[in-house]
C-alpha cells in the first residue's frame, strides 16, 4: 500500500478546478505517487492532468442503487460495496484526499486508503468536518463575504497552500494534434470560444445574446473567428444560433456543439485565445488551455468561488443590487435584462471598463500566494485581507504571505 488518491466525483467544472489541488500537492510531495477517482465521462480528461499517474473511473450507475436502498443498514451497505469494490480491482493507498462531502466520496475514500484528508477524516459516519470543510458548506450555504476561491479552498481541505502561479492543461504537443484538423480555414486566426450551454439551464445565456456577442466581436474584431461549444444537449441551441446569425458572420463561425470528446475539446481549446461564457465546465477548461475568460456570472454563480482560475481573466457579476459589495447579494435565479455586450467587447480590445448600468460589475483575476482572487470595485486590499484572515484561523501553519 503506498502512494495517494485524489477524489473529485462531481462534475467537469469541479474537475477542472481541482487541478490547482493537484498541482499543490504535487508540488509539497513530489516524490508521491498520486492517482485521479472521478466519474466515467470525464476520466478522458483527467488522463490529461499533469501529475496524475492513473486514472480511475467511478461508475455512479453501480454504486448508485446501493445508496438508494434504505431497507439495508449503513454496514450491510458498507459489505456490498465492498464486494462490488473488489470486482473492480481498486488498489489501495497510503492516503486518499477527498474533495467532496458526499456520502459516495467519503465511502470511496475509506475503501481505497486508511488515511482519508478531507471530509470523512474521522470515520465514513462521523459527521464532523475540517475547519475547510465546515468552511465550504457554510459558503455553499450562506455565501456571505467569501473571498476564498473554490479552488484554493480544495488545497485547503488538502492541506496544502495554492499554487502561486497558473496552472496549465495542456501539453505542448497537444497544440499539433490532428484533433486540431477541426479547424481548417480557422488555423493561424485569433479564435474565440463562446461557451454557449451550462450543465444548469438557469445559466444559460438567451440565444439573442450571442448573436449580438457574436455580432459585435466580428464587427469590432475582423481577423476573429467564433467556436459554438457546447455538450450534446446544447445542439440545438448552437444550431439556433447559426440560423439566426447574418450571412456575413457564417464563414466566421464554427459550431462544435455536441460534436466532440472531451480530448477534441481540449485541442480545440488550446487554440482559442479567449473564451466566453457563464460559469460552466467549458469555460474553466478554456482557462486551463490557455485561454483567457470572460464569464457572465449570474444565478447564483458567483465571481469570488468559481471565476476563472488564474490571472488576467474577466468577470461580470450580475446583481439587482448594484455593484460592489452589494453585489454579493444575488438575486436566486435572477435573469438579466441587459447584458454587458459592447462591454465584454471593449475588455477584449483593452479598453478601460469599470461597470454596466449598475447592474453589472466588473472582476478581474490576481494571483498571489494565497491563489487566485477577484479584484473590483471594492478597495484594492478587501480582498487580500479577507483571505489572509481566513487562512490564518483554518490553516494557521500555511496562511504566512512571503514578502
Amino acid at each position: 500500500m503506498s502512494g495517494a488518491v485524489l477524489i473529485q466525483l462531481a462534475r467537469l467544472g469541479d474537475l477542472a478546478q481541482s487541478l490547482p489541488v493537484i498541482t499543490a500537492l504535487h508540488s509539497r510531495y513530489p516524490d508521491q505517487s498520486l492517482d485521479l477517482l472521478c466519474p466515467s465521462p470525464l476520466a478522458p480528461l483527467g488522463e490529461l492532468f499533469p501529475g496524475i499517474a492513473k486514472v480511475y473511473p467511478w461508475d455512479g450507475a453501480i454504486w448508485q442503487p446501493n445508496s438508494m436502498d434504505t431497507d439495508r443498514s449503513w454496514a450491510q451497505q458498507l459489505r456490498h460495496m465492498k464486494q462490488v469494490w473488489t470486482q473492480q480491482s481498486f488498489p489501495t493507498y497510503s492516503v486518499a484526499y477527498n474533495l467532496n462531502n458526499h456520502p459516495r466520496s467519503i465511502l470511496a475514500a475509506h475503501l481505497l486508503a486508511d488515511t482519508v484528508v478531507g471530509p470523512g477524516s474521522c470515520g465514513p459516519v462521523n459527521p464532523w468536518l475540517s475547519p475547510w470543510g465546515d468552511y465550504l458548506r457554510t459558503v455553499a450555504r450562506h455565501r456571505g463575504s467569501n473571498r476564498v476561491h473554490l479552488s484554493d479552498a480544495f488545497c485547503g481541505l488538502c492541506q496544502v497552500r495554492p499554487p502561486t502561479n497558473s496552472v496549465s492543461l495542456v501539453p505542448a504537443e497537444m497544440a499539433r494534434s490532428s484533433e486540431l484538423a477541426w479547424l481548417g480555414d480557422f488555423s493561424g486566426r485569433p479564435i474565440i470560444g463562446m461557451i454557449v450551454g451550462a450543465g444548469d439551464p438557469e445559466r444559460r445565456i438567451p440565444v439573442a445574446i450571442w448573436k449580438e456577442l457574436i455580432q459585435a466581436c466580428a464587427a469590432s474584431l475582423p481577423d476573429a473567428c467564433f467556436l459554438l461549444i457546447g455538450g450534446e444537449g446544447e445542439r440545438e441551441i448552437g444550431l439556433t444560433i447559426e440560423n439566426i446569425l447574418p450571412a456575413s458572420c457564417l464563414n466566421r463561425v464554427m459550431n462544435v456543439c455536441g460534436a466532440t470528446s472531451l480530448v477534441q475539446l481540449v485541442a480545440l481549446l488550446s487554440r482559442c485565445q479567449w473564451v466566453m461564457g457563464s460559469d460552466t465546465g467549458p469555460l474553466h477548461l478554456g482557462t486551463l488551455c490557455g485561454a483567457r475568460a470572460v464569464g457572465w456570472y449570474f444565478a447564483r454563480a458567483r465571481v469570488h468561488e468559481t471565476g476563472p482560475y488564474g490571472e488576467g481573466h474577466y468577470v461580470w457579476q450580475y446583481s439587482q443590487d448594484g455593484e460592489g459589495e452589494s453585489a454579493q447579494r444575488l438575486a436566486p435565479l435572477a435573469v438579466p435584462a441587459v447584458w454587458p455586450v459592447w462591454e465584454t467587447v471593449r475588455v477584449v480590445l483593452g479598453q478601460h471598463v469599470t461597470a454596466m448600468s449598475g447592474l453589472w460589475s466588473l472582476w478581474e483575476s490576481q494571483q498571489d500566494e494565497l491563489g487566485t482572487y477577484y479584484q473590483g470595485p471594492e478597495n484594492a486590499d478587501v480582498a487580500r485581507h479577507a483571505r489572509q484572515e481566513i487562512w490564518e484561523r483554518l490553516s494557521p501553519d500555511l496562511a504566512y504571505l512571503e514578502a
